[in-house]
């Protein structure tokens, strides 16, 4: 009986989307990065991945050490707003705010080659055209490129906050395969957890569990739930999680961006 009260307790936090009602836990600034606007995890090397808007590249340890970095702002577009890791191909992706390309380095932070994104779906529809908004999250499932575009008009308007999955971006040139329309506004992050994707919405602030088989949320949850009063006031812009259940949140801050960390699960 007592496993099985343990069982449910830890199912009901994982579906509430963390242990968020632990009023004791607090969140930890364990770096400072100017501008941080994306994270990603690499358990290949058990470290984070961070980018922010002026081109630089961070890789820090998981107690937010700088392990590695690379001032790539004169190689492409310098509004980096997101990164995620292919563990297939052993890739970092970039999303370029503003061409909307894809940045492609390897592990050791050198470029290879930039991607271009074509705005049109399928059926000719221009999803991707606010050049003052555009690409602001990217991740990986199963292959596959996924990207948020960052917007204030709702589907189906045009150049609306949704998400879209690229067909293939192993060549200079990727076409949106999916688009898939969340709800959300101001989509500024996003990661998959096992099955399941984490966006973060940083006009609302919140955290939201999304099942792209069922197309549902499944939780919507407030960030500052997870943040003591200090950090109440903050601009989210990526989010990441490790190997031990601990949650990563980019802040984005002209003067003193940060890494803050959580234990979620």
């Amino acid at each position: 009986m007592y496993k099985i009260v343990i069982l449910i307790i830890s199912m009901f936090l994982i579906g509430c989307g963390g242990s968020g009602d632990d009023s004791t836990q607090k969140t930890k600034i364990i770096t400072s990065i100017k501008e941080a606007s994306g994270i990603c995890y690499v358990s290949k090397t058990d470290t984070l991945f961070v980018v922010g808007d002026n081109g630089f590249v961070y890789e820090i340890d998981k107690n937010g050490s700088k392990l590695n970095e690379k001032d790539l702002s004169t190689r492409a577009n310098n509004d980096f707003e997101g990164i995620a890791y292919d563990e297939q191909e052993d890739l970092l992706y970039i999303a370029l705010e503003g061409v909307d390309n894809i940045l492609v380095l390897n592990r050791a932070l050198e470029y290879q080659r930039e991607v271009n994104v074509n705005r049109q779906d399928s059926e000719g529809k221009e999803i991707l055209e606010n050049k003052n908004d555009g690409l602001e999250g990217i991740s990986i499932y199963k292959g596959k490129v996924y990207l948020s575009n960052q917007s204030f008009k709702k589907f189906p308007k045009s150049d609306p906050s949704v998400l879209v999955k690229l067909d293939s971006v192993s060549g200079d040139k990727a076409n949106i395969e999916e688009v898939i329309n969340h709800g959300y506004l101001n989509i500024s992050g996003m990661t998959f957890y096992g099955d399941m994707l984490y966006l973060v919405s940083d006009s609302d602030n919140l955290l939201i569990k999304y099942d792209l088989i069922t197309s549902k949320v499944i939780n919507a949850q407030r960030i500052k739930d997870y943040f003591d009063d200090t950090l109440s006031d903050i601009a989210l812009e990526g989010v990441a999680f490790d190997n031990e259940g601990y949650i990563y949140f980019a802040i984005d801050d002209e003067n003193e961006g940060r890494v803050l960390k959580y234990k979620f699960f």
